[in-house]
């Protein structure tokens, strides 16, 4: 793990490209599903009627923007591309004042909108949300100027995310993919929830396998593309071992390096040995976005090219910071090595 943290000091050497999602998201704490439930049909039978106390916040948000913030974090150089209009691009702006290595490319749109909810189930924090994909849901390659392409073939590693909101999705990611194969640029998917586009995902990475080189997936989404693919099923109470297996299975089903994390741990495969490691014991003040900041500092250990089982630790370990910390802020490298030695 030393070894880990001080190649982590490379990093600022070094340039991801990111697209294409901004979202304008809005946090919404609730005591308890069955709480708010029962408030939401009383003033239903009421004829309408507010529910107050509801703890609210508004944040950036997006999976590929909340990657590259923590990304930025790190101290790693990006290129980030998303849609939004004049308001949301002025609040986005805002958001990363801060960072001499972040460059935005703003294509003109509507960006999206989230309420995430975010209540205990099972004594663990999930969050739903309720979303508006804006206009990233017709972001197909050709958004992309000549500028952007130029981008992505100097990049290190070029990431999309959240194909499942994106129509045109398959078409961005083959175009995009093949261009940074042929520039021997790393290509990461994180794809989002697929459930809703569970039909075309057999399609999907038999046209992306030859120029992806990482999926990115959480439990439930494993879950839906191990059905869609006939893998073996992830149970819904899985241990570590199902986790792992999963990860093999996806990862000879697709030839694509498959990453898997979860509460519990995380899995890596490709094409050889399975690795697993836990996640840290934690009490968790947050979660939407913690598969964000997993992703952010997955990346970094891709582009440090650190073993797998020193690449999931860090992974694990700047999540978990993320979701332990009051404030919902991505770790610093500063920080990540803090937590790493508590």
């Amino acid at each position: 793990m030393d070894e880990g943290i001080e190649l982590m000091k490379n990093l600022v050497k070094l340039k991801v490209t990111s697209m294409p999602d901004f979202f304008m998201d809005r946090i919404v704490r609730v005591p308890s599903q069955e709480i708010v439930m029962n408030q939401i049909s009383d003033k239903i039978a009421a004829g309408g009627g507010s529910i107050r106390n509801m703890l609210q916040m508004e944040v950036k948000g997006g999976n590929s923007v909340n990657t590259s913030y923590a990304l930025a974090k790190l101290g790693i150089n990006v290129e980030l591309i998303v849609v939004a209009d004049k308001s949301s691009e002025n609040f986005l702006r805002k958001a990363f004042s801060g960072f001499s290595n972040v460059e935005l490319s703003i294509v003109n749109g509507k960006p999206g909108y989230t309420v995430s909810l975010e209540f205990l189930n099972k004594k663990q924090k999930v969050n739903i949300m309720l979303s508006d994909a804006g206009s990233v849901s017709d972001f197909g390659p050709n958004k992309l100027l000549t500028d952007s392409w130029n981008k992505i073939s100097d990049s290190d590693l070029v990431a999309i995310f959240n194909w499942a909101s994106n129509i045109k999705g398959t078409a961005l990611a083959d175009k995009v993919f093949t261009t940074a194969n042929e520039n021997n640029v790393i290509t990461y998917f994180a794809p989002a929830d697929l459930a809703e586009r569970r039909v075309e995902l057999p399609a999907l990475f038999t046209r992306l396998k030859e120029n992806l080189k990482i999926l990115s997936l959480n439990e439930n989404e494993a879950r839906v593309l191990a059905k869609a693919l006939s893998c073996e099923h992830l149970p819904l109470e899985y241990l570590s071992k199902d986790i792992t297996r999963a990860a093999r299975n996806l990862n000879k089903r697709t030839t694509i390096g498959i990453d898997i994390h979860t509460p519990i741990g995380s899995a890596s495969s490709n094409g050889g040995e399975t690795f697993f490691e836990e996640t840290y014991k934690i009490s968790q003040n947050s979660c939407t976005g913690a598969g964000d900041v997993w992703d952010a500092a997955n990346i970094g250990g891709y582009l440090l090219a650190l073993d797998p089982n020193i690449r999931l630790k860090l992974a694990n370990a700047a999540a978990g910071s993320y979701v332990s910390s009051k404030n919902m802020e991505a770790p610093s490298k500063e920080q990540l090595f803090a937590f790493l030695e508590r």
